[in-house]
């Protein structure tokens, strides 16, 4: 084996060999610090037996064209070193239009985990898990995503498969410039997802620059539900929080979007929309969120259609109305109306002075 890197040695011996130190059904640890060498190990670790857990630690620095890594591996583990977002960085080749998929991370496989790195500058998602091929229990923690031309996080769905019990935590979702690139982008987009968590992230500047209205900063739809949001602030956001689309197609059931702040004060932003939307959406808890606004759109909480039933909207604080739109039903109570001066007012100021 002379000649060959650390990395590639051990792997030789992980796939057609053990040792007393990585054995079948240990965890293995590999230590990266390139592009190069994290494609081939992911690549060969994608050949492993689906039950031997796998861990791959970068190395500070800055990874250039790290781009469309494809995890088929169950069990694996992506992580800095450092855990410091701020000194691991993955890019892509660029937020543009561009003819042929470009992501950092394409993620097919179950219990994958992403922690303490940045991704950004990428022509579609910096993360795609991949609900159509049963992608469960993924987990983002104590990131940073920057600068897609599509969304930042998306989970895509087009069959009867879904990626089921996901955690986004502690993460940070930007586009850096205070307005995105294109109305083609969201913060976290996801389809045929079913018990995930979304909490204590903060979203920023997923603003629409022309044309239309920009997707949202937290958003799932289309064959998702039982999904939790809570904590998250989002600033400077054309709409906030979503769950549905529209008045057809499947119920987003059994949700809760709980304690979240979301204000908006960028009047450049042309398409300013709504804070918290439910649309074709049942049995889902809005509840302790705070939302300030001092853009055009007049009604910070909407939920709308006439398969929008059995929600509870409940002991909210905003500056804005909430309201029923084309026979969408919730019960209200206990909502209030917030001032200039409002304490909770001057609780988000706070958050806003970050940007």
């Amino acid at each position: 084996m002379e000649g060959l890197s650390h990395t590639i040695k051990l792997l030789i011996i992980l796939i057609y060999g053990c040792t007393g130190l990585f054995c079948e059904g240990s965890a293995i640890t590999l230590r990266i610090d390139s592009v190069a060498e994290l494609k081939r190990a992911v690549n060969q670790v994608n050949r492993l037996s689906h039950d031997q857990p796998v861990e791959i630690i970068l190395a500070d620095g800055v990874y250039e064209n790290a781009t469309n890594i494809r995890i088929m591996h169950p069990n694996t583990s992506l992580r800095s070193h450092s855990n410091d977002p701020l000194k691991v960085i993955l890019v892509g080749t660029g937020m543009r239009e561009y003819s042929s998929v470009e992501v950092i991370f394409d993620i097919s496989a179950s219990n994958v985990t992403v922690s303490g790195v940045t991704l950004k500058n990428v022509a579609n998602h910096l993360i795609q898990v991949r609900a159509e091929r049963d992608a469960d229990f993924f987990t983002l923690t104590n990131c940073i995503l920057q600068d897609s031309y599509q969304q930042l996080l998306k989970v895509s769905g087009g069959n009867q498969h879904f990626a089921d019990f996901g955690i986004v935590k502690n993460n940070r979702f930007e586009y850096t410039a205070g307005v995105g690139p294109n109305y083609y982008i969201g913060g976290i987009d996801a389809h045929h997802s079913r018990g995930w968590t979304v909490t204590d992230n903060t979203f920023a500047n997923i603003a629409s620059p022309a044309e239309r209205v920009a997707e949202h900063a937290i958003h799932f739809w289309h064959n998702s539900g039982n999904v939790s949001i809570r904590n998250n602030t989002i600033i400077n956001s054309d709409r906030g929080i979503g769950l549905g689309m529209g008045k057809n197609g499947d119920v987003v059931s059994e949700n809760e979007v709980i304690n979240n702040r979301i204000v908006h004060t960028n009047k450049k932003h042309l398409f300013a929309d709504v804070g918290i939307s439910l649309e074709n959406v049942s049995d889902t808890l809005v509840v302790d969120n705070i939302i300030y606004m001092t853009t055009s759109y007049p009604n910070a909480i909407e939920y709308r259609f006439p398969n929008t039933q059995k929600n509870i909207i409940m002991n909210n604080v905003t500056n804005r109305a909430i309201v029923s739109r084309d026979n969408g039903e919730a019960l209200l109570n206990d909502n209030r109306k917030a001032a200039i001066g409002d304490r909770l007012w001057l609780q988000l100021k706070h958050y806003l002075n970050q940007f």
